[in-house]
């Protein structure tokens, strides 16, 4: 990103940066309706038009590096990863991650979170938690988007079993599970 004196004067009064944004869009949509209506009459079959998918009926498959909703690894013995050590909350630019921390007697990690919640409504998807993390306690990995359903603040907050269960799923039934997990419950909802 360019600093604000490395700016053309054109640049720094904005309005022919947003007309000019605003041509590429308006320029995008012109051409895709004038397509889908010539399709429509049956001519110039072979350019494509653009087209929406009705997620989440019909969603892509994203690729790994796609950053999907949260999960936390588990260990071995079903326990979560995470030592508490707020650095995943630390690096977060959004503040979207809550984290208490509590102590364990005989073990050989020394604390382990008592509370783990992500906002989902403030989280960006930034991925900065997971680079944090020392100790491949929390990844993006699900290839899944964020809930979309809810009618309150709460309905958004994911908190440690629902970023387990994720793991659980994935590691039992595969990646494609929680998506159709999904699906489901918005069927169910609407």
């Amino acid at each position: 990103m360019r600093r604000p004196e490395e700016l053309s004067f054109s640049e720094r009064l904005y309005v022919p940066e947003v007309i000019r944004g605003m041509a590429v869009t308006g320029g995008k949509f012109w051409r895709n309706l004038g397509l889908h209506i010539a399709h429509a009459c049956g001519w110039n079959r072979k350019s494509k038009a653009a087209v929406t998918l009705p997620y989440p009926e019909v969603y892509l498959n994203y690729g790994p590096e796609y950053r999907g909703s949260h999960r936390l690894t588990l260990k071995e013995d079903g326990s979560m990863r995470c030592t508490s050590c707020f650095l995943c909350a630390t690096a977060c630019p959004a503040r979207c991650i809550h984290i208490e921390a509590g102590d364990l007697a005989d073990s050989s990690v020394e604390k382990y979170a008592v509370r783990y919640e992500i906002d989902t409504l403030r989280c960006i998807y930034c991925g900065m938690c997971v680079e944090a993390c020392p100790c491949d306690a929390i990844r993006m990995d699900t290839a899944v988007h964020p809930r979309i359903a809810g009618y309150r603040r709460e309905d958004f907050i994911e908190d440690k079993q629902v970023l387990m269960e994720r793991s659980r799923v994935i590691e039992q039934r595969g990646r494609g599970a929680i998506m159709e997990e999904m699906l489901a419950e918005y069927r169910k909802a609407g």
